[in-house]
Formats: C-alpha cells, sequence, structure tokens
C-alpha cells in the first residue's frame, strides 16, 4: 500500500488512509511500525480513515532515547492528530499501543473517541509479568536492533531465535516460516527500531510503565473496547485479565478471536477487521457488549 509520509514538527512518521465517517488511530505494538497494518487497513479503506504513525524509535521515526515512557509516546501521537488535523477518533492500539492509547485518552479526551485494547494486560503487574517471561526474547531482539549491515540478516537473526511452544521450544523459522508476514515484518521493524526502546520496557519497566496504574481504566471517560487473542494460539490476555477490564469498565465490548495469538492483524487481519466493525458500530450507538 503507497502512502505519503507526513511529519509533525518533531519528526514524527504518520500517514492518513481511508476514507468514511469514522477516523481510527493505528497504533502498533511495542518495536512495530504502522505497515503492521497494511492488510487491515485494505480491508477497512473504504469505511475509515486511518492515521498510522510510527511511533518515536520505531519504523521511520526518529530515536528518542530515555523519553520511551507511555506519557512521552502518548504526547508525540497526540500531536500526530493535530498534525493531522482529524476529528476525535477511535483508537486502535495494539498490545504497547493499547498503553499508549490509554493514557492517550486520559491525557487528552479532545482527541479520542473510544479505545480498543487490542490483546493487552491492562496492568503493571500483568505487564510486569509477561515481561520477564519474554525477557530473553526481547534482549535478543535488542542484539538484532544493533544489525545495521542489512534487513536480510536481522531475518536470518530472527528465524534462528528460539521460542517456546506448546511441545517445548522452537526456532522462528520452525514456528513460522521464513514468508509468514508476522515474521518479515519483525525482521523489517526491527532493522529500523532504536534498541533503547527496549532498554526501556525492560531495564527501566517502573519508569516507563508507571502511568498504568490499575486505575487508568476507570478514569477514561470514552467507550472501551477489548479486542482479545485467543490463549490457546497465543493471546496473552488470561481469563483474569478480561475480569479486571470488565470490573473497571462495566459496559466494555469484547470480541473473542479464534485461532488468532497476539499478532492479531498480522495472522488474521479478516477477522480483525469483522471484529473491530462491530465494536465500533456498537460502541458508537450505545449498544449492549460485543461478543463474537
Amino acid at each position: 500500500m503507497q502512502t505519503q509520509t507526513r511529519r509533525t514538527t518533531a519528526g514524527v512518521a504518520y500517514d492518513i488512509l481511508g476514507s468514511g465517517e469514522t477516523t481510527l488511530l493505528l497504533l502498533h505494538g511495542g518495536s512495530g511500525r504502522r505497515q503492521w497494518f497494511d492488510s487491515l487497513a485494505s480491508l477497512l479503506s473504504d469505511e475509515t480513515r486511518m492515521v498510522r504513525p510510527d511511533m518515536p524509535g520505531h519504523g521511520e521515526s526518529p530515536a528518542a532515547p530515555g523519553a520511551y515512557r507511555l506519557e512521552d509516546s502518548a504526547a508525540a501521537v497526540a500531536e500526530v492528530l493535530e498534525h493531522a488535523g482529524v476529528p476525535p477518533c477511535w483508537v486502535v492500539g495494539h498490545s504497547h499501543g493499547a498503553h499508549v492509547g490509554g493514557v492517550l485518552a486520559e491525557d487528552r479526551p479532545d482527541l479520542v473517541a473510544g479505545l480498543v485494547i487490542g490483546d493487552a494486560p491492562m496492568t503493571r503487574g500483568r505487564m510486569l509479568a509477561h515481561m520477564q517471561s519474554a525477557y530473553g526474547m526481547n534482549r535478543s531482539w535488542r542484539t538484532l536492533t544493533t544489525v545495521v549491515s542489512s534487513e536480510r540478516d536481522v531475518l536470518d537473526g530472527l528465524l534462528a531465535l528460539e521460542v517456546p511452544t506448546p511441545q517445548g521450544t522452537a526456532t522462528m523459522a520452525d514456528v513460522f516460516g521464513e514468508d509468514h508476514p508476522y515474521v518479515r515484518e519483525m525482521a523489517a521493524s526491527l532493522f529500523r527500531h532504536d534498541g533503547d526502546f527496549l532498554d526501556a520496557v525492560t531495564q527501566r519497566f517502573t519508569d516507563t510503565y508507571r502511568r498504568l496504574d490499575e486505575g487508568l481504566l476507570g478514569r477514561l471517560g470514552v467507550p472501551v473496547a477489548l479486542l482479545r487473542a485467543d490463549p490457546a494460539a497465543g493471546g496473552l490476555l488470561t481469563d483474569a485479565d478480561v475480569e479486571f477490564i470488565r470490573a473497571r469498565v462495566p459496559d466494555v465490548r469484547i470480541a473473542q478471536l479464534h485461532g488468532v495469538g497476539h499478532g492479531l492483524q498480522l495472522q488474521d487481519p479478516e477477522q480483525v477487521a469483522r471484529a473491530l466493525r462491530h465494536l465500533i458500530a456498537d460502541g458508537r450507538a450505545g449498544g449492549p457488549p460485543a461478543r463474537s
């Protein structure tokens, strides 16, 4: 999908796709980039207008070493929306993007019409447990961000990494194969990534996630929806995570994906697109919580 890259005064890169009455802000996950939404954007381009930034230190946006706290990224995203001149939008946050989106919704409610949480635990405690379990992987990614020779070299390094499976461990090559969209996008993203972001979420966790407190969701004044990946396919959210969100947002709308892991739109963009259509339509109408 060919688009023209725009930049804020701080240099944060973004583009705008599609047309329609509803505006979406698509926030990629940590160590990602805006192209993670290419397939999903193609499916939604006739019905929604989409703003896709590369968050600082990701993709084509400049590095921001030492400034990767959730509120730092939320402020950069707010500048994107102001620069783009779009109306209040639904924030679709994938993983880390949901954390940034939640802080954005609290700090700048004038820019946000609703929040879709894309398979992201919404407490510091759960995120700490996840980061501890994924520490080895994140440090391996950190090493790959130092590879400057070629994207192909990053891809080869990524394919050789071992990941947990129900049967034990296997390489990324064995689990996904070289041509899987998730693997290709991760290699492209890591090649363009500021490794200090990975230091921020692992070595400076408390400072980076200080705004992800247990009261955050309850303070938001916008509709909240949840896009839950399939735990059997690698989704992060447990039933306890879902109940935590429901306790703080009793009218949360939930779409349960089937056979789709934490990669969401990188794994099944059609299923994610269908779920988003229902979640956002229900949120605008104030209808009953969605289930799918």
